[in-house]
């Protein structure tokens, strides 16, 4: 419920602001006024011996995205995926195929590149916004989401469970480094960490990481279930205290009023909260500067 109640909040400050421009024409299920102007393909990769948690992506918020693309390795009626060659479960595997096929097939007809786990629940305009706020570029060489720290090199790289975003002159540059099969740098290895693997193959390609939390330093991308982020905090994930990044003195992730990318622990909750995100009306309420959910 905690959720339900943060993510109508962030949508009440969004269409306010959508409200004072027109929006341009776009699909039946968004009147997002950036829609047009910054396509998203939003990829999911997931297991075909449980297709059950993906298909409630398609049925609720996939249909915000400019571009659906599911990977698996296996066909499916209602996801239609892309099934790549090389028939597999592994996840960086998918998501490697999968960047390989979208660059080869939509490289013309999207902007940026969201990489999301099937039990993710987006709001899309919130990506949009951001992108938009931060004035960023298709063109420039860039990726984000949150934030994790290499324990060896000490650099930033994006937490895969969290989703990220990658520029279309990213994808260009990671898939065309990917090609060389000379290049130690951009091997795909299947088991590995997904986010470390990518994260060297972008910093050979000189693809940068770029900030993802909004104006006031709070993330967009959740890194943990809502249960940690609004009850149980994440003192009990010692790893994420230690690895994040952007190291906080709070018991929470600081989590922004325009957050784009959630995990959902039980997946059919995401019609509960495409009802109260994108259908509930909110009349008459003052727009507070925080959420509290304490005593």
């Amino acid at each position: 419920m905690g959720l339900i109640l943060f993510l109508a909040f962030t949508l009440y400050i969004n269409v306010r602001e959508a409200d004072r421009a027109p929006a341009k024409r776009s699909n039946q299920h968004t009147l997002d006024p950036l829609y047009e102007d910054i396509r998203i393909l939003c990829m999911i990769p997931y297991n075909y011996n449980g297709p059950g948690t993906a298909k409630y992506v398609k049925r609720t918020w996939g249909r915000h995205c400019n571009v659906l693309l599911f990977v698996s390795g296996d066909i499916d009626g209602e996801l239609e995926p892309y099934v790549p060659v090389v028939n597999s479960t592994d996840t960086w595997t998918l998501v490697h195929q999968g960047l390989m096929h979208a660059s080869l097939s939509y490289a013309d007809k999207i902007d940026w590149l969201l990489r999301v786990e099937p039990s993710s629940f987006v709001v899309v305009e919130n990506l949009r916004y951001m992108i938009s706020k931060w004035k960023y570029q298709p063109s420039q060489p860039i990726y984000f989401g949150y934030l994790l720290e290499n324990i060896v090199t000490h650099e930033p790289f994006a937490h895969h469970h969290s989703g990220y975003v990658i520029s279309r002159e990213a994808l260009r540059r990671y898939t065309e480094a990917s090609k060389d099969p000379e290049n130690k740098e951009c091997t795909h290895w299947a088991g590995y960490v997904e986010g470390l693997d990518i994260h060297r193959c972008m910093s050979f390609a000189n693809v940068t990481v770029a900030e993802s939390r909004d104006e006031f330093e709070h993330e967009t991308f959740l890194p943990v279930t809502v249960d940690y982020q609004f009850l149980v905090g994440y003192d009990t994930i010692p790893w994420l205290r230690n690895l994040t990044y952007h190291k906080s003195t709070e018991k929470s992730v600081p989590i922004s009023t325009r957050a784009i990318c959630f995990l959902v622990e039980y997946p059919p909750e995401m019609y509960d909260y495409y009802y109260f995100v994108y259908r509930a009306k909110i009349f008459g309420t003052p727009v507070p500067t925080s959420i509290d959910f304490g005593p």
